[in-house]
């Protein structure tokens, strides 16, 4: 096997994104899909726009203004904000009420109503209280349900709504809701108005009690302590404190310089006072002159000199004078200390004095104003409860209210619903929506290999042709010719067909370079995708161009080639191979240059005998007989019966179902091949529906007009213009790709 077969060069992935094309070729493969959920939508919406009951909605308009009637002008709790958004919603939900439900079944009777009446029809006469509340919450539940409460941006209006087969009816209901809502507001306002002054009256008279015996218990301390007043016996007295306390201060500061300079001087330190003194620095002076003059003398006579005498005795005298003076100035620092000690004592005595006479004033003070206070609270609290049941006794029966009909309700004309022309239309937008993704969502769970762009993006191999769907004609035994009706390269019934299989013919010539593989293999990935009809058209389409072609049938497992032919099973390719006989078991075909191997007896051990040395003979035999050797083979994914069968062949094919196949089971298959260095030409995408698939037809046109020409070599080409126009979609197609002139007058 040449090694330049085996190293055929593989395409690399191209893994990319979807591209607009590719969507609107997935719509056009889903189409009816999506045209289905589409009308399915649409015809749904069209019933429902004339079966449904037309409904009629009546809108008042109502004014809620912010300022809310004031009851207390005391701040006796936290205010209520009337700007808030909470105060709105709470006007809402009353709206939405069940309280103002009853009010407006009970003024319109609607109970007796014909379109209310059934919800009592099952209530028994006899039925309790229970019972009956329950068949009225259903009425009132009933009503609520069809109203609706719609503010008016940036305003204080409010569009409030009732929706019902009748028109009369639902002006009315809403009218009457207005209607109840405003007094509503006025029972509700005249109630707290009620409420207030009852217990206001209540709390005036706890009021006046507590401030008369306030006012007793005041009169009673002032006679008990002989209180007159007390505002300038506590101004002297704080006057007194405050400067004790700044004397004390005074005393402390000095008794600490004194005490600092007492330790100094105790502990032999020279001090400032003693530094500073002037008889002192005079005497420091004198010694250091006579020291000096010692000094200078002492060089010059001696220590027994009379005048160095003389100088000793002075300064003797000099420092027993300096002596004298520092022990005057320490003692008078010990004075000065003691002094200070002392009127720190007396000024604390004194503070101690004035703080317990403070304290005791302090005391009747501080009661003193506890009472006082106490009677101002309750005098101001008992006022200002007076001035506020004056005003809700004059504002009590005001009728007057923030709420205010702007505009009543008419009775409607047109219904409200079903809104025909928006419902259609938003039938047939979420029918185009819902019904894409619908379609793109089952292309993107469909796993399998569709295309050839997608068989050699997922396998990395070429993809050598691309076989449309084969339709046999309804007849029996073969053609008339005697060629049975599925070998369309032969029998010429499906035009498109046969020339796909030229066209695998000259992509397979032109695949290697150098000799063109003599023995081919035509496997699949799974069983029923097409291989045995794949390799018996193919080698029909080798037979017109070649002068022998034998086709094997090597499945020893499931063989069908000679159902195919209609001819026998036996002797055939096992018979060979357990020696029943030594020469090619070949038999003659309808089709001229064929010849064909069937399968034999089914053997018990079909890989044993495909890996034998008796193969590999029956294939040397085969090649130097016949030009071309094409072999029908297992699937792949069911037994190695193939992948034997790959290492013995130059050439081998995987046939790819379209839109059956997985991609994994596909590229597995792929790699079973490469695993055993099978020399794998590429893929066949086959069984393609382009009759149910339209848009098949650019792929098919693309590689039929790459993959064959005029003169069988790699350049486009087109179909020519003297020749008629075939009609129809199938002629379209055939008008665009190139054909094969027939072969038997030429050669590849």
């Amino acid at each position: 096997m040449d090694n330049e077969i085996l190293n055929t060069p593989q395409i690399t992935a191209r893994h990319h994104g979807r591209t607009i094309h590719d969507y609107l070729r997935i719509l056009a493969k889903r189409r009816w899909v999506a045209i289905g959920i589409f009308i399915v939508l649409v015809a749904s919406t069209v019933i429902y726009n004339f079966t449904a009951i037309p409904i009629y909605k009546a809108t008042a308009q109502i004014l809620i203004e912010r300022q809310l009637p004031r009851v207390l002008s005391t701040k006796e709790g936290p205010g209520v904000d009337i700007k808030s958004e909470e105060f709105y919603q709470t006007q809402y939900k009353l709206l939405e009420s069940k309280a103002l439900a009853k009010k407006i079944a009970d003024k319109l009777h609607l109970k007796s109503n014909p379109y209310y009446a059934p919800i009592f029809q099952h209530l028994p006469p006899n039925a309790d209280a229970a019972m009956r509340r329950q068949v009225e919450e259903r009425l009132l539940n009933s009503i609520l349900a069809n109203v609706k409460v719609a503010p008016v941006r940036q305003s204080s209006l409010v569009d409030v709504s009732f929706s019902h087969p009748d028109p009369k009816l639902a002006a009315q209901i809403i009218n009457t809701l207005a209607g109840c809502y405003i007094e509503q507001s006025m029972d509700m306002r005249f109630a707290v108005s009620q409420e207030a002054t009852v217990w206001l009256q209540k709390k005036i008279a706890e009021a006046r009690k507590k401030l008369e015996a306030s006012e007793t218990k005041l009169n009673q301390y002032k006679r008990d302590h002989n209180i007159v007043t007390l505002g300038d016996k506590e101004a002297i007295t704080a006057q007194k404190l405050q400067q004790l306390n700044r004397d004390l201060v005074a005393a402390q500061t000095r008794r600490m310089e004194a005490e600092t300079r007492f330790k100094e001087v105790s502990q032999g330190h020279p001090i400032s006072d003693v530094l500073s003194n002037p008889l002192v620095q005079t005497l420091k002076g004198q010694e250091a002159q006579i020291i000096a003059q010692i000094s200078e003398l002492g060089k010059k006579y001696g220590e027994k000199h009379p005048r160095m005498i003389r100088l000793n005795n002075e300064l003797a005298a000099v420092r027993a004078k300096i002596g004298t003076e520092m022990r005057q100035v320490v003692q008078a620092v010990k004075n000065e200390y003691h002094m200070a000690q002392a009127q720190e004592a007396n000024l604390k005595a004194a503070m101690e004095a004035i703080k317990g006479e403070t304290q005791d004033l302090g005391d009747r003070t501080i009661q003193y104003q506890v009472l006082l206070r106490d009677v101002e609270t309750n005098r101001a609290l008992y006022e200002n409860m007076l001035k506020s049941l004056k005003e809700t006794t004059a504002t009590e029966n005001l009728p007057s209210t923030n709420i205010r009909i702007v505009y009543p309700a008419t009775v409607p004309t047109v219904p409200d619903k079903p809104r025909k022309f928006r419902n259609l239309l938003l039938a047939a937008v979420l029918g185009i929506v819902f019904g894409t993704a619908v379609a793109l969502g089952l292309e993107s769970m469909d796993t399998t290999l569709k295309t050839p762009d997608e068989v050699e993006e997922w396998l990395e191999i070429p993809n050598l042709a691309m076989i449309s769907h084969i339709e046999v004609p309804a007849q029996t035994g073969n053609a008339a010719d005697g060629g049975p009706p599925e070998l369309v390269v032969h029998s010429g019934i499906q035009p498109l067909v046969s020339e796909a299989y030229l066209g695998l013919r000259t992509s397979i010539l032109f695949s290697t370079p150098g000799q063109a593989p003599k023995t081919i293999l035509v496997t699949s990935t799974l069983p029923l995708e097409g291989k045995t009809l794949t390799a018996a058209n193919l080698a029909t389409a080798m037979a017109k161009a070649e002068p022998q072609v034998l086709l094997v049938d090597a499945d020893l497992r499931r063989p069908t080639l000679h159902q195919l032919f209609q001819v026998e099973r036996e002797p055939g390719l096992s018979n060979f191979l357990v020696g029943d006989t030594d020469e090619l078991p070949l038999m003659e075909t309808p089709v001229p240059g064929l010849f064909l191997v069937t399968c034999g007896h089914i053997p018990p051990n079909p890989s044993e005998l495909l890996h034998s040395e008796r193969m590999q003979e029956f294939l040397s035999r085969a090649q130097e007989r016949f030009s071309r050797v094409v072999i029908d083979s297992p699937p792949l994914m069911s037994v190695t019966d193939a992948a034997i069968l790959a290492t013995l062949v130059e050439g081998a094919l995987l046939v790819v179902k379209a839109e059956t196949v997985p991609r994994k089971a596909a590229m597995e298959a792929k790699n079973d091949l490469l695993e055993v260095q099978a020399p794998l030409l590429g893929a066949i995408l086959n069984d393609v529906n382009l009759q149910r698939n339209g848009y098949y037809y650019s792929y098919y046109y693309r590689y039929q007009s790459y993959y064959t020409s005029e003169d069988d070599t790699r350049a486009p080409s087109r179909p020519s213009r003297k020749s008629p126009p075939p009609q129809g979609i199938l002629g379209k197609i055939k008008n665009r790709l190139p054909f094969f002139k027939d072969s038997s007058s030429r050669r590849t």
